[in-house]
């Protein structure tokens, strides 16, 4: 359970690391802009996937761990 609880705590910090660092003052990326190079679509595309993934992992790391304190305080 500690192992648990331990991995949740690296990825809601990996997770706000990354939102912070990168989207903190800029905000959400945007897609969907008309673009002449292709490879600007990918840039677009990663940098969104990249905005979701740390937001997913703070809140399905936080999610885990008030079910993991529930669990224990019921048990």
């Amino acid at each position: 359970m500690v192992e648990l609880v331990f991995v949740l705590l690296i990825m809601i910090a990996i997770g706000s690391f990354i939102y912070i660092k990168k989207y903190k003052n800029n905000g959400k990326p945007e897609a969907g802009i008309k673009r002449d190079n292709l490879l600007d679509y990918y840039k677009d595309y990663s940098n969104l996937k990249l905005y979701w993934t740390s937001i997913s992992f703070i809140v399905l790391g936080v999610v885990v761990l008030v079910v993991i304190l529930i669990l224990e305080l019921v048990f």
